[in-house]
């Protein structure tokens, strides 16, 4: 029973050890989750056995395990991940344990006024007359009948608070929550989804997902599933193709009140 208890204590522990019994001289030793004592003790051997005198601790692997997260192939969208990970208040604190003091930050700051301006410029035109398609494209089409007291203060402000991610068809404004990339992979998710944009700029993109889509739908031996994922994939890219204004709204009944979170 207490072998029992200390096992579910240790269910979510990610280093072992070999230990031991207290329990009976007659089991000898047995595998071991580390605990976090242990594991500075552990930590110490090993900068000794280094040669130096850091004083290595646990607690300052997660800067390392933060680069490795960051340097891997999903590269700076992981700092969401990071920061639910870390439990961290913040964004800023998340940066922090993945930045890299080696790197030119001037180099950075110049990256940052760019990407500020370019989605200034973006939002903006988002604010004009150009059709809009999306969940959150939508919405922002009805904003636009707001009165605005200061229409450059509002963009330097959202342009700061909003982050703005290309899927290679259409812009995604999640924060911490979302499809978890799905969208990515799956074109027509982001039609009806609250945090989705598509903007005049990515026509060409959804004519050619309609057209894809549609030669699907003529294909004999293709099976029933196959046919109804087509069939799905042909109203929405028809109904973003409405929205920006490329076909008219004949034949798309029933697709306003669907949507995808």
């Amino acid at each position: 029973m207490l072998r029992l208890a200390k096992a579910k204590r240790d269910a979510r522990k990610l280093f072992l050890c070999t230990s031991l019994s207290g329990w009976s001289e007659s089991t000898g030793y047995h595998v071991d989750a580390l605990s976090n004592g242990g594991s500075k003790v552990s930590f110490q051997r090993l900068a000794k056995a280094a040669g130096t005198d850091w004083q290595l601790a646990p607690h300052q692997c997660r800067r390392t395990y933060a680069r490795n997260i960051v340097e891997s192939r999903m590269g700076r969208a992981s700092l969401v991940f990071l920061k639910w990970q870390f439990k961290h208040s913040s964004m800023s604190m998340t940066q922090l344990y993945a930045s890299n003091p080696m790197q030119d930050a001037s180099l950075f700051d110049e990256v940052l006024d760019e990407m500020t301006d370019f989605k200034v410029d973006l939002i903006e035109s988002w604010l004009g007359d150009q059709p809009l398609s999306g969940g959150a494209g939508r919405e922002i089409t009805k904003a636009r009948a707001i009165t605005l007291k200061s229409r450059a203060a509002l963009l330097a402000e959202t342009a700061a608070q909003v982050h703005i991610r290309a899927t290679g068809h259409g812009w995604c404004l999640a924060q911490e929550k979302g499809c978890g990339g799905a969208g990515l992979y799956e074109a027509t998710l982001c039609v009806g989804c609250k945090n989705g944009v598509i903007d005049e700029s990515f026509t060409d993109i959804w004519k050619g997902i309609y057209e894809q889509q549609t030669e699907l739908l003529a294909i004999d031996d293709a099976g029933p599933a196959v046919k109804q994922r087509a069939e799905r994939d042909v109203q929405w890219a028809r109904q973003v193709m409405v929205d920006l204004g490329v076909l008219s709204t004949q034949g798309t009944s029933g697709l306003n009140g669907a949507s995808n979170e």
